[in-house]
């Protein structure tokens, strides 16, 4: 386990920021349900999806400046669906969602952007478990990504 030495607060804001900005250019229901399966994925990556997740995945939503004109119930009820599903079907449901966010390979700013969600949904709670780790690097693997690469640009 690794903890964040970045003050919390201004890597949220920078990353939120950049965020932000990309989310606005893609506005579109298959990137939605990627970035929820994304969500998903990352806070179910240690068989546990703990309450600061659900709270970073719910700022994202509510508070973002651009997430806030997405219909915001809708993408909370993709979302719980999605967690519900990889609880109750675990690798089914996984490989669903997998392809999902393999939809979105091929475009580098979309897929950069997931992986961003995927990088603030991880440091949620302060806390990088070798878990989510595994999970960043299936997902960038998955969106035709070097995982250490994109990693290394967002910390």
């Amino acid at each position: 386990m690794i903890r964040s030495r970045e003050a919390p607060g201004v890597l949220r804001d920078t990353l939120l920021e950049k965020l932000a900005d990309e989310i606005n250019r893609y506005n579109d229901k298959a990137f939605l349900k990627a970035a929820m399966a994304v969500c998903a994925l990352t806070a179910a990556a240690d068989d546990e999806v703990l309450m600061s997740e659900h709270y970073r995945i719910d700022e994202l939503l509510a508070k973002d400046p651009v997430l806030r004109h997405l219909d915001t119930q809708k993408a909370i009820d993709i979302l719980y669906d999605y967690i519900y599903a990889v609880r109750t079907e675990g690798d089914s449901a996984r490989r669903i969602l997998y392809g999902k966010v393999q939809r979105m390979a091929g475009d580098m700013k979309k897929s950069r952007t997931l992986l961003r969600v995927a990088y603030l949904v991880i440091l949620a709670d302060h806390e990088i478990r070798d878990s989510e780790r595994e999970e960043f690097r299936r997902l960038a693997r998955t969106l035709g990504l070097e995982p250490e690469q994109v990693w290394q640009q967002l910390a």
